[in-house]
């Protein structure tokens, strides 16, 4: 088994509170845990890849159907930028996204395979949308998944449900219809044989 970590979309727009876009789940709390688990990842010496979604100044590449008053992840905005405390080391990756599955149209696989992984880690945001929508993604192209459950974070666009809620439905939903789909937080990755 060869593994590596997926931080996705770890940016200064998806920190809580510090747009409209923001991942209600992304606070200092979380902040810590991805810090934590990409230092154990390092220990390891796991390879870690970053993605960042990157949105063209004129939208020209942004999801079908989006709003035009959506102002998010725009290249070369601050917000664009992923958080400091959560920069690459040298000989990381980063690869740049204007999907929701960070292997559509980009080099994500071709890194993974050059790597020989056949395992992937998922942390990041937004549980119910770039997390899931790149573990399926990954599922499709026959890797194998750990996503660590309290390095993710959700933002709920209902109403009458939590951000808490929506993440934890997302998991659990994602585990039974992605058979090859583990959950486990930090501390159960740090205990399991895997690593």
């Amino acid at each position: 088994m060869k593994i590596a970590l997926l931080v996705i979309d770890c940016q200064n727009d998806f920190l809580k509170n510090s747009s409209p876009y923001a991942c209600q789940m992304f606070d200092d709390n979380l902040l810590k845990k991805i810090v934590q688990l990409i230092s154990l990842c390092r220990e390891k010496k796991i390879p870690i890849i970053y993605t960042q979604h990157s949105i063209k100044e004129d939208k020209s590449n942004a999801e079908i159907g989006e709003p035009s008053d959506v102002r998010a992840c725009i290249i070369g905005t601050d917000g664009w930028k992923l958080v400091k405390s959560l920069s690459p080391k040298k000989g990381e990756f980063k690869v740049q996204k204007d999907k929701y599955d960070a292997f559509y149209g980009t080099d994500l696989n071709k890194i993974l395979k050059n790597l020989g992984i056949d395992t992937l880690i998922l942390s990041g945001v937004l549980t119910n949308n770039c997390v899931r929508a790149t573990a399926e993604g990954a599922h499709y192209r026959g890797f194998n998944l750990l996503v660590v459950t309290d390095c993710c974070g959700a933002t709920s666009y209902i109403k009458e449900v939590t951000d808490r809620e929506i993440h934890d439905i997302t998991l659990r939903d994602l585990e039974g219809r992605v058979y090859n789909t583990r959950l486990l937080n930090l501390e159960e990755l740090r205990k399991d044989e895997v690593l």
